[in-house]
């Protein structure tokens, strides 16, 4: 790859970010294709459907990177008072999607008994995922001993399949939702939500740069601690709950809170995010590596969210939670700032990245769980 080709993809991801904010306010855009959907778009078009040469490892440093300055921002604000009042809900909504998972992983096992000898290390692979995520897929599978072909094919498929639903999170879905679940309702009492917790909160240059510069330490440090104990980087719980953990001890500090809103930085590094993960999704090449994985891969997450959605809609979960939940579950902590900035609803914050964590951290024991309960169960089908 050429220098000025190398400039031109680093550009798009610095640039586009900007630009899908001034495009998605265009009369009427705004309610369908909000930023972070232009910005995944623009790079799934960017690789797919235009021969620019891509460099997947930049794409990916740029994607590790950006989430972990987004995360830091986007908590800044948080007011952990306000975490009582959702906390509830989101847990039985979190639950839900669990048993869901699940329910709908032994049915795909099930339906697809014949055509993979291996299909309950499958289905508990794909538990880890939609619990949990992708770190859990690999563990259970390694702990099961599957073939190393089926974990890059389920991370295919996971890739085809959860971009499109992330499509659907993005867009259409929170208004199509609004017709079957009950809105979410916030109490009136400032005292109880704070000012600080509201969307028009001015934005400060120099608060920005102190924001940023404190997320700097905040990552040297989770870096450190999780060289410290673990002695690499390749334990994404440990760093997401290190980020989140200093991030909210930030937030108690009275200085933090008059540096503006934060959580917008905290949104340009998602869009940043959402271009470079858009980039990394070669579609042609997944699809075409294995269909039938494409399919038990869809049986148990499309299978899951719409058990979850069944299950919310009996209990009278509001459609915020849902969506929350359901992507805490789907596709852990990271795309909770995402989904919480379409919904306009920083309220859920806190909660769907506390959620999220504890889908990492039941994923690996759910999953194998599930694995050697259908082993034993499907050699009696």
């Amino acid at each position: 790859m050429s220098t000025i080709t190398l400039i031109g993809q680093i550009a798009l991801i610095l640039g586009f970010p900007w630009l899908s904010r001034k495009l998605s306010r265009w009369s009427g855009v705004e309610k369908v294709l909000s930023p972070i959907v232009l910005c995944y778009l623009v790079g799934i078009l960017l690789r797919n459907v235009t021969s620019y040469p891509i460099d997947d490892e930049v794409a990916t440093r740029f994607s590790e990177v950006s989430i972990l300055f987004a995360i830091p921002l986007l908590l800044f604000g948080t007011r952990l008072d306000t975490l009582r009042r959702f906390a509830g809900p989101s847990l039985i909504s979190f639950g839900w999607c669990v048993l869901a998972g699940l329910l709908s992983s032994a049915l795909a096992a099930w339906v697809f008994r014949n055509a993979f000898t291996e299909g309950w290390a499958l289905a508990g692979m794909l538990t880890g995922i939609y619990t949990g995520g992708t770190p859990n897929m690999q563990a259970i599978g390694l702990a099961l001993q599957v073939d190393q072909e089926y974990i890059i094919l389920l991370n295919g498929a996971d890739i085809v399949l959860g971009g499109s639903y992330l499509l659907l999170l993005f867009s259409v879905l929170p208004r199509l939702l609004g017709k079957v679940l009950p809105p979410f309702r916030a109490k009136e009492d400032r005292s109880d939500t704070g000012d600080d917790m509201k969307i028009t909160e001015p934005f400060v240059w120099s608060g920005q740069f102190k924001a940023i510069g404190l997320t700097v330490l905040i990552i040297t440090a989770t870096v450190g601690l999780t060289l410290l104990f673990f002695g690499n980087l390749n334990q994404t719980a440990f760093v997401m709950l290190c980020l989140t953990v200093l991030s909210l001890a930030a937030s108690f500090i009275p200085a933090v809170r008059t540096w503006g809103d934060t959580f917008v930085s905290g949104e340009y590094f998602l869009l940043i995010f959402s271009v470079s993960l858009g980039v990394l999704a070669d579609l042609g090449e997944i699809i075409q590596s294995g269909g039938t994985i494409l399919l038990f891969a869809g049986l148990c997450m499309y299978g899951t969210i719409l058990l979850h959605l069944l299950l919310a809609r009996w209990s009278g979960i509001d459609r915020d939670t849902f969506l929350v939940t359901s992507t805490a579950a789907l596709y852990g902590p990271a795309f909770i700032g995402p989904m919480c900035s379409v919904l306009n609803n920083r309220q859920l914050l806190v909660a769907g990245m506390a959620v999220g964590l504890l889908g990492y951290a039941l994923g690996n024991f759910l999953g194998l769980g599930l694995a050697y309960v259908l082993r034993w169960a499907l050699t009696f089908s």
